[in-house]
C-alpha cells in the first residue's frame, strides 16, 4: 500500500503557517506544521512521498539553512520556498540549493496549489527511482568477482569466446556462468545485461540529490 502523501509546512509565523495548512489540506493531503526547522528535522519521514513548504526567513535555522542541512545530511525532499520579502539573489541562490519553486507569500492560491502538486508528484518519482536504485546496488553488491568481471567484459561488447579467454575458462564453463548471472540481475538477454551494468555505473556515482537534480531538469 502507497503512504499517503505529506506537505510538510515550515513557517514560524502562526498565521502564515495556518493559511498554508489550510491550503494543502483543501487539496487533501495530510498535512504536519512546524514551527522551526528542528521540529521538521525530528519529524521528517524519508519513505512517504512528500514536499516541504518552508518560509525562506525564520527565527534559528532559515529555509535556505534548512534546505543545506537537508543537502549535507543527504536527505532529499521537493521544496517550495515562500517568502515576503522576494530578492532575486536569494531566489538563485534557493535554486541552486535544491529548491524546486521560489514563491511569494502573496502568490495567487492555485499558484501554491501548483507547486505543491507539482513537487509531490516529483518526490513519488524519486521514491520509485530511489527503489530502483537500491534494488541494482543491492544485486550488483551481491556479485562475486568472476561475476564482475564477466559482466565488465559484456558490457564492452566482448564475444563469449574472447571472455572465456581472457579470463582463462572454458567456453562452456563462461556459457554457464553467464547464463547464471543473467538469472541473478533479471536479465533475459545480452541487451538486458549491459543496461544493468550501464545502471549500475550510473547508480554508483549517483546520489540522492543527483536523482532529484535530474528530475527537476527533465
Amino acid at each position: 500500500m502507497v503512504p499517503q502523501s505529506v506537505v510538510y509546512v515550515v513557517d514560524d509565523d502562526p498565521d502564515a503557517r495556518h493559511v498554508l495548512v489550510t491550503l494543502a489540506k483543501s487539496m487533501f493531503h495530510k498535512t504536519v506544521a512546524c514551527a522551526d526547522a528542528a521540529e521538521f528535522l525530528n519529524c521528517f519521514d524519508e519513505l512517504t512521498p512528500a514536499c516541504l513548504v518552508t518560509d525562506m526567513r525564520m527565527q534559528g535555522m532559515s529555509g535556505l539553512d534548512l534546505l543545506r542541512t537537508l543537502k549535507a545530511s543527504g536527505k532529499v525532499i521537493p521544496t517550495i520556498i515562500v517568502t515576503g520579502y522576494a530578492e532575486t539573489a536569494i531566489a538563485v541562490d534557493a535554486m541552486l540549493t535544491g529548491a524546486v519553486t521560489f514563491l511569494e507569500k502573496t502568490a495567487p492560491p492555485h499558484k501554491i496549489c501548483e507547486a505543491i502538486t507539482k513537487a509531490l508528484s516529483l518526490s513519488e518519482s524519486l521514491l520509485e527511482q530511489k527503489a530502483e536504485r537500491d534494488r541494482v546496488l543491492q544485486i550488483s553488491g551481491s556479485l562475486g568477482k568472476d561475476e564482475r568481471q564477466i559482466l565488465k567484459l559484456v558490457a564492452v561488447g566482448k564475444l563469449n569466446k574472447e571472455i572465456a579467454f581472457e579470463i582463462g575458462i572454458p567456453l562452456r564453463t563462461l556459457e554457464d556462468r553467464k547464463r547464471r548471472l543473467m538469472t541473478k540481475v533479471g536479465a533475459e538477454s545480452v541487451a538486458e545485461l549491459i543496461r544493468f551494468s550501464i545502471r549500475v555505473e550510473e547508480f554508483e556515482q549517483s546520489t540522492a540529490a543527483d536523482l532529484l537534480w535530474n528530475q527537476r531538469r527533465s
